[in-house]
């Protein structure tokens, strides 16, 4: 029996589109990504627009069948409204109404539409007349990439006429005749007489969580449970265990102002080991907890990566920074964190990645290597009894984060990135062969992950930057107003033009890239052109004549300072060594003022615009150069190798030398520095655990002034306009969730 044919539904408002048959939004005809849960929240507030909605009809639509913390609520409201924006009035799509619920404020249109005229189509022959339209569905078998993990939905095939005429004679003969052909086809099919190929095993990835706030996750060693890390608020985080058959979590260690970043349980699944610091200064920690909760037991300071454990499970293997050898090291402790030991180091600038244990206890296998541009990280394996290094694979990677071995010792599962430009993924990675096989391939990042004993059950760290460019006034900074809209893809620096355009580093699908736009937000145009997807492109500022500008980029392997036409036109490198970065440029457009990575130390050097022989400025420990508008002086973060790792505003001359100020106030996470127009002052940002902030530092010195909070979002970079009368700054958030990965060995 022919159905008729289904129509796609759709709620449009302002830019964007919910397409109710696919299940996704739309933004400007760019699908935006949102995880389930937040698309069925959108959907619910959407289908209910101007209506309040209660909290709990929110959580009984969205999650019918399972008990959630109305939190989980609350942090999709908050990715969808970083996601949406505002409306042109400046208030937000969806309003919040105290002590009720949330309601949908813009105006929406509900459109329908028939099929595409891209559906596969089933023609009817000449001698039938068509007088009646109807759709039937056909189904096919899945088609996948040639690495067999990514699965690939094909379209229903459709009937695409208005409707058929009534068929009388030879042409009722006709349609009886094609429908007893179909009906035997149907019935050999069952017979087994006409096979479809085998379908290869289907990779599987699955959200564990929608929150869009998990700072890590870790799986227990029979796949029964998922411990992981939530940022409850900017400045409070919390501990969960989720129970993966029912998806039930509770919580482990109530919400406080520390950080989680990396989290293991014990081989008996009995212990949560955990890594945590209490602000921005302190040393990551390592602590242990009973996975029923409970008191926390505190045992080592300085450590760097998560515990691996030994197969007996009575020691586990860290990494940690060697800071007075310039060195880093893997050490082994017992499991109650005592009797450390030094098992391998390696000289800065390399250094190593997350240790794995072996099955066999024989070996550790991590990363190792530098990431000062190029494709320099390799896979080794360190021998357990005697520290002894060998390389695994001739794969070079770009990055390489946490891995763990098989169950039989027959690879490694790990994320990583093996090109110029693109995310990172989980890869398989054969051992002793040391081939690389992708087991994700899509546009999310992934970080961190753990393997179940038997190896079925990964979970990882899906993440995406979720940003907007924002216009900030300078004398009513509270009156900042969002220019972009839509998914971001804002990786946060910017630069004004002269004739007041805006430079900002971007995404164009998986690749960085480098665009301009009006300061309105209008007319963006990439500028990379034919070079993106070949390199990492990145730091963008634009030369105060207006000709060039000038960017970062790996393009000829190691990370150096390049320049470009304000079109995208003749790209040229300017520097030939290696970790090269930041530059930024003087007020007479003569001399490019960068970044350069000697060891472990970031060093200031300049060269001519034109190119030329570069010199080294400064042999201190210093980033983020600017360079003062009368072009005198260079401002720069100083880290002082003293304990406690501090970090404070220091100027030196433009030719180089001792600094001639060195301003008091310590800083917390503080990155990328713009001097205010006028020359007066220096404009810094600061993340810390909590807030993110904006702050002005008087050039005479004294206490530094807010010039604005922002309590949701993290700033990913900013710019003054030539004027001064504005800042152009990119915030938002890095929305990250834990996924369970199943299927992805090949048996």
């Amino acid at each position: 029996m022919l159905m008729r044919p289904q129509i796609k539904r759709f709620y449009e408002f302002d830019r964007f589109r919910i397409d109710l048959i696919e299940r996704v939004l739309v933004c400007d005809g760019e699908m935006v990504p949102l995880t389930q849960k937040a698309f069925d929240v959108l959907l619910a507030l959407v289908e209910e627009r101007g209506r309040i909605v209660e909290k709990d009809e929110l959580m009984q639509r969205v999650w019918p069948d399972s008990f959630v913390e109305e939190g989980n609520l609350t942090q999709n409201i908050y990715t969808l409204r970083k996601i949406l924006g505002q409306m042109a009035d400046g208030e937000n799509y969806i309003e919040t109404v105290p002590r009720r619920g949330y309601r949908f404020a813009a105006q929406v249109s509900e459109r329908g539409q028939s099929p595409s005229d891209e559906a596969k189509k089933i023609r009817v022959t000449e001698s039938v007349d068509i007088e009646m339209i109807e759709t039937a569905s056909v189904s096919e078998p899945p088609t996948f990439t040639n690495d067999d993990t990514q699965v690939i939905e094909p379209a229903a095939s459709t009937i695409d006429a208005d409707r058929f005429k009534q068929a009388t004679g030879r042409k009722k003969l006709a349609v009886i005749l094609i429908a007893a052909l179909a009906l035997v086809a149907i019935a050999i099919i069952a017979q087994g007489l006409l096979r479809p190929r085998p379908t290869p095993t289907q990779t599987t990835v699955t959200s564990l969580t929608t929150t869009g706030n998990i700072q890590c996750a870790a799986v227990s060693p029979d796949g029964a449970y998922v411990i992981y890390a939530m940022a409850d608020k900017p400045n409070l985080s919390s501990l969960w265990i989720m129970q993966l058959a029912t998806s039930t979590s509770q919580m482990i260690l109530a919400p406080a102002e520390v950080q989680y970043h990396a989290a293991a349980f014990s081989p008996d699944g009995t212990y949560i080991y955990y890594v945590m610091r209490e602000n921005n200064s302190a040393p990551r920690t390592l602590y242990r907890t009973s996975r029923l909760g409970g008191p926390s037991r505190k045992l080592i300071e300085r450590i760097d990566s998560p515990p691996s454990f030994s197969p007996d499970g009575k020691h586990f293997v860290f990494r940690r920074g060697i800071d007075d050898r310039r060195a880093a090291g893997l050490f082994i402790a017992n499991a109650e964190g005592e009797e450390q030991r030094e098992l391998a180091s390696i000289n800065y600038p390399e250094s190593f990645g997350d240790p794995t244990w072996s099955p066999d206890g024989s070996r550790i296998a991590c990363a190792a290597g530098h990431s000062n541009g190029g494709l320099n990280r390799r896979v080794v394996e360190v021998s357990a009894t005697d520290g002894t290094i060998k390389t695994i694979s001739d794969h070079r990677w770009r990055w390489v984060g946490q891995m763990a071995w098989l169950r039989d010792s027959s690879g490694l599962v790990m994320v990583g990135v093996d090109q110029l430009s693109g995310p990172f993924q989980v890869w398989h990675l054969s051992y002793p062969g040391g081939e690389a096989r992708k087991i994700t391939n899509d546009s999310n990042a992934y970080n961190r992950l753990s393997l179940s004993d038997d190896s079925r059950t990964l979970v990882a760290l899906q993440s995406r930057q979720v940003t907007g460019v924002w216009i900030i006034p300078a004398q009513k900074p509270e009156e900042m107003k969002r220019i972009t809209f839509g998914a971001g893809g804002y990786r946060g620096k910017l630069s004004w033009t002269p004739d007041g355009r805006i430079v900002y580093d971007s995404e164009a699908g998986a690749a960085t890239v480098i665009s301009i736009m009006n300061a309105d937000g209008s007319n963006p145009q990439q500028l990379t052109g034919d070079a993106t997807g070949k390199a990492y492109f990145g730091y963008s500022t634009a030369s105060p004549d207006g000709r060039y500008i000038l960017f970062s980029c790996d393009l000829a392997g190691a990370r150096n300072i390049w320049r470009m036409n304000t079109d995208g036109s003749n790209m040229i490198r300017l520097t030939d060594g290696e970790g090269e970065d930041q530059p930024t440029c003087s007020p007479d457009s003569r001399w490019v003022v960068y970044t350069k990575l000697v060891a472990d130390k970031s060093t200031i050097w300049r060269v001519p615009i034109d190119g030329g022989e570069s010199e080294r400025l400064s042999d201190a420990h210093l980033g983020h150069p600017a360079i003062s508008p009368d072009g005198k002086l260079i401002a720069c973060y100083y880290y002082d190798p003293g304990p406690g790792a501090r970090v404070k505003l220091v100027l030196l001359p433009f030719e180089g030398g001792s600094f001639t100020k060195v301003f008091a106030t310590e800083l917390q996470s503080p990155f990328l520095i713009r001097w205010t127009p006028d020359g007066r002052g220096l404009t810094y940002a600061e993340n810390p655990i909590g807030t993110s902030k904006i702050w002005i530092q008087p050039l005479e010195g004294g206490q530094p002034k807010k010039l604005i909070e922002i309590e949701t979002d993290r700033v990913f970079g900013f710019d003054w306009s030539r004027d001064g009368k504005y800042l152009a700054c990119v915030r938002g958030i890095w929305s990250a969730n834990a996924v369970v990965i199943k299927d992805f060995i090949k048996e």
